[in-house]
């Protein structure tokens, strides 16, 4: 009969052992210990990466006609911006320097983005948006989505999560950045693993 190594105690076990029957390490990969939590990873990336491939960013009107479409077209506030089966929409934009109990760091300020992501898909679609949206200015200088005093006075209404088919959210999203900061671009990434991304001119 063929024999392995233990992966722990390094005593002969039979090939196909699943446990060592000395040590009683289990002596299958993590793939295969964990299957529900591999296929659910593979579900994930697998419907990430076909929302990446559905083309590129495309302005359209409120029928959903196409009215752009430009490899490295720059939208405006207002706009609504097609990627996938998803259409963005940045309504306006606030900044603030604070509030009572919490304030940015010293020398930046907070960006507020309000944003509406509507769903035109039969199925459900997840957002996440410390994955997907970015900030960026004139100077090469990026930003991440940080918590601002829009999501503490509404920390439960977010657009994490799932949108379900046929409809839309619209919320809050916040970015600290450095207080002079010029030619703000908002970012929405079709997937976090990378692919088109659609650019909204902030306006500042």
């Amino acid at each position: 009969m063929e024999n392995k190594k233990c992966k722990e105690c390094k005593s002969d076990i039979p090939a196909k052992a699943k446990k060592c029957p000395n040590c009683g390490t289990n002596q299958r990969n993590w793939f295969m210990r964990h299957k529900i939590l591999t296929t659910l990873g593979i579900l994930i990336v697998i419907i990430i990466a076909a929302s990446a491939s559905n083309g590129g960013p495309k302005k359209v009107g409120d029928n959903g006609q196409q009215l752009q479409s430009s490899q490295n077209q720059v939208f405006k506030i207002g706009d609504r911006v097609q990627m996938g089966n998803v259409i963005i929409t940045v309504n306006k934009v606030e900044f603030s320097n604070g509030i009572t109990f919490m304030n940015p760091a010293e020398g930046n300020k907070w960006l507020d983005v309000n944003l509406t992501i509507e769903n035109t898909d039969s199925n459900q679609q997840y957002i996440t948006t410390l994955g997907q949206m970015f900030v960026k200015d004139s100077d090469g200088n990026s930003y991440n989505v940080s918590p601002t005093d829009k999501l503490l006075q509404n920390p439960s209404v977010g657009l994490d999560g799932p949108i379900l088919a046929k409809s839309k959210k619209t919320a809050w999203v916040g970015f600290e950045i450095k207080k002079g900061a010029k030619g703000l671009q908002f970012q929405y990434a079709a997937s976090m693993f990378g692919g088109k991304t659609a650019i909204i001119d902030l306006g500042n």
